[in-house]
C-alpha cells in the first residue's frame, strides 16, 4: 500500500461513508494495482461496486476477497449481498452463513443472514434472526429496519411499523425506513399519512425512483376514491334537472354543490398530514407518469362539470361525467397492463 495500511483503508472509509462511491472505487483499485490479493481492498471494492449497481463486478470482487481471506466476516457479508442481487438467494444464505460462523456477535453479519434468508424465502427464520440482531445492536438502525422489512413481508404490520418507528428514532434522517413505513400505511389504506411520509423521504432523498413510484401509486390510490363518488353523484344531479329550470334547478344546485363538498372533504382527508415540500414530490411524481397527470387532470374537468351545474342549474350537464369516467377507466386498464410488463 502507498502508506501505512490503516491510513489508506481509513481515506477509503471516509470517502465510503460520505457516499463518494467513485472516488472510492479509484482510490481502492490504484492500491490494488501494488496488492491485487489484498482481502480488506478486495471486500471495500465488493462494498462500493454494490452501491453503484455493478453487481457482477462486485460478486467477482466479494469472491475473490474470500479466496484472499477466508476467514474475514465482511469478505463473506459483501459475498452474501452480491449473491442476491445476482439472483442467487440460496447461495446467499450459505455465504451469510459462514460470516455468521466467523462473528456470530457482530450485528451486521447477522443482520445480512437475516436478509438473505428473507430473499430466499425463509421468513419465519430470517424474522428470529433478525430480532436476535436487534438484541446484539440495539442502537443499530439497521437491524431494526430489517425486523420491520421482514414483518412486514410476513404481513405482522404491527410489529413491522413499531420497528420502523424504532428505526427513526434512531435515525430521523433515515429515508428508507421512512419511505418504507409510509408503504405499509399505503398497505394499511392511511394514503393521506402514506403521501406525507414519503414527501418527507422525497425531501430527504429527493432522487429517489423508488420513492416517486409509491407516491405515484398512492395518488392512483386517492384518485380511485374520488372518482367513486363522482360517477355516484352522476344520477343523483341529473334526477333533480328538470327543463323549465324551476325548483328542480336549485336542488340540482345544491346536490351538484354537495358534490364538490364531497370532493374537498375526501381531499382534505387525504391531504391534511402532508408537510412542507409536498407541492414538490407530487408534481414530480405526476410529471414521470403521464397517465396518472390525465386523470388527475380529467377528474379537475370532472369538477369543473360540477361547479358550472353549482353556478347556471342545469343538471343535465353532469352526463358529461359519463365519458370522461369511461376515459379514466381506459387510463386504468392500460395504467394496470402497463404495470404488469414493467413492474412500475
Amino acid at each position: 500500500m502507498t502508506g501505512s495500511a490503516g491510513d489508506v483503508l481509513g481515506r477509503i472509509d471516509a470517502l465510503r461513508v460520505v457516499s463518494r462511491w467513485a472516488d472510492a472505487e479509484a482510490a481502492i483499485r490504484a492500491e490494488l494495482a501494488t496488492d491485487p490479493q489484498n482481502g480488506e481492498l478486495l471486500w471495500r471494492l465488493a462494498s462500493v461496486l454494490l452501491q453503484l449497481d455493478r453487481h457482477a463486478e462486485g460478486l467477482a470482487a466479494a469472491q475473490a476477497a474470500v479466496a484472499a481471506n477466508p476467514q474475514h466476516p465482511d469478505a463473506h457479508r459483501m459475498h452474501a449481498l452480491l449473491l442476491v442481487e445476482n439472483g442467487r438467494p440460496h447461495e446467499a444464505v450459505h455465504a451469510a452463513y459462514a460470516a455468521v460462523e466467523i462473528a456470530p456477535q457482530h450485528v451486521s453479519v447477522a443482520t445480512t443472514y437475516a436478509f438473505a434468508l428473507q430473499r430466499a424465502g425463509r421468513l419465519q427464520q430470517a424474522g428470529e434472526v433478525a430480532r436476535h440482531a436487534v438484541a446484539l445492536g440495539p442502537l443499530e438502525p439497521a437491524a431494526h429496519l430489517r425486523l420491520a422489512d421482514i414483518a412486514s413481508d410476513a404481513g405482522d404490520l404491527r410489529t413491522a411499523r413499531l420497528a420502523y418507528e424504532e428505526t427513526l428514532r434512531l435515525d430521523p434522517t433515515h429515508a428508507i425506513a421512512r419511505h418504507d413505513l409510509a408503504v405499509l400505511d399505503a398497505r394499511m389504506r392511511r394514503p393521506g399519512r402514506a403521501l406525507a411520509g414519503l414527501v418527507a423521504a422525497g425531501r430527504l432523498d429527493p432522487t429517489s425512483p423508488l420513492v416517486l413510484r409509491t407516491v405515484s401509486a398512492v395518488l392512483w390510490q386517492l384518485s380511485w376514491r374520488l372518482r367513486i363518488g363522482l360517477i355516484a353523484a352522476v344520477l343523483l344531479v341529473v334526477l333533480t334537472s328538470t327543463s323549465n329550470g324551476g325548483a328542480s334547478s336549485w336542488a340540482s344546485r345544491i346536490v351538484a354543490a354537495a358534490v364538490l363538498v364531497a370532493a374537498a372533504v375526501v381531499t382534505w382527508r387525504g391531504v391534511r398530514e402532508l408537510p412542507a415540500g409536498t407541492g414538490r414530490v407530487v408534481r414530480a411524481a405526476l410529471r414521470r407518469d403521464l397517465l396518472l397527470l390525465v386523470t388527475w387532470l380529467v377528474i379537475a374537468v370532472c369538477l369543473a362539470i360540477y361547479a358550472t351545474v353549482v353556478v347556471i342549474g342545469e343538471g343535465t350537464l353532469a352526463v358529461l361525467v359519463w365519458p370522461l369516467m369511461l376515459l379514466l377507466a381506459a387510463i386504468a386498464v392500460v395504467a394496470r397492463i402497463r404495470q404488469s410488463l414493467t413492474g412500475k
